[in-house]
């Protein structure tokens, strides 16, 4: 090869190391998501969209207001339970969901996207569909409070979490309800007596009865001062209650929990779980 062959050559290879490094440095190439949803609609007629990606990162744009890019860093435990909710949704569903509206008017349109592997795969819903599947349910729970906190809305999530979305009767159902305080300040609260829970935890059986659940190892009937205890949920951390019930009807169970236990404060989070006994 001649000296103004061999320069060519090593000239076109510089120019394409450069421009491969230039790729894989650019920052406008991120990873591939795992999900996008875009919240429409409502009253206050929001336009809304999160990207979510493998590393945690969660995106969230307001088109309406202009607020963004805003992004946040969720932990590898939620990550987790995300991608379960997922899994759960895409072996049911695995082409996908489309429930259109039924009626009304100034309801919330969810339009989720779901990139599995080389798929792309599409759930749409409103706030006045048919009710929605329960494994769509289950996940909207989670991104809902993860949403909150992309949003700058709550920095503490609230949400529970189960093993089965349907039993059998006569089968022990088990449940966790967890907080994660994710902001950089202390959650402060306050329990009605140092022996109360955390959260305040009801099942509805399909029957009508309402019925108080206590965490495994709690003893309801042991004797406490009544005074008011001052409590607080560090940055950074979490808490959580696991809870057994054995179900003996047939039907849909409604598992209804709060954070904090206590009516009177300001900021009280709510999660509700349904569980299809057959």
């Amino acid at each position: 090869m001649s000296k103004i062959g061999v320069y060519a050559f090593t000239w076109i290879t510089i120019v394409l190391a450069g421009a491969i490094t230039m790729v894989i440095l650019n920052p406008q190439n991120k990873p591939v998501k795992i999900m996008e949803l875009n919240v429409s609609g409502g009253f206050w007629a929001a336009n809304e969209k999160y990207e979510y990606y493998p590393d945690g990162t969660v995106f969230f744009k307001d088109f309406v207001r202009g607020r963004g890019n805003n992004s946040i860093l969720i932990p590898g435990s939620i990550l987790d339970e995300l991608l379960s909710r997922i899994g759960l949704l895409l072996e049911k569903y695995p082409n996908g969901l489309e429930l259109k509206p039924t009626g009304g008017a100034d309801y919330f349109t969810y339009n989720l996207t779901v990139y599995h592997k080389r798929d792309i795969i599409s759930f749409y819903w409103t706030e006045v569909s048919e009710e929605p599947p329960k494994e769509l349910v289950y996940l909207h729970s989670l991104i809902r409070e993860i949403n909150g906190f992309a949003s700058n809305r709550q920095d503490v999530l609230f949400y529970l979490k189960t093993d089965r979305l349907a039993v059998r009767r006569g089968e022990t159902l088990r449940v966790i309800a967890i907080a994660v305080n994710l902001g950089r300040k202390d959650f402060q609260y306050r329990s009605p007596t140092p022996c109360t829970p955390d959260f305040k935890t009801c099942i509805k059986t399909p029957s009508g009865s309402k019925i108080e659940l206590f965490p495994i190892g709690y003893d309801s009937g042991k004797i406490c001062i009544q005074v008011v205890q001052e409590r607080v949920l560090k940055a950074g951390n979490m808490t959580q209650s696991e809870y057994e019930y054995t179900v003996d009807e047939e039907g849909i169970y409604v598992i209804e929990a709060y954070f904090p236990y206590a009516k009177w404060e300001d900021t009280r989070h709510y999660s509700s779980l349904k569980i299809i006994v057959s």
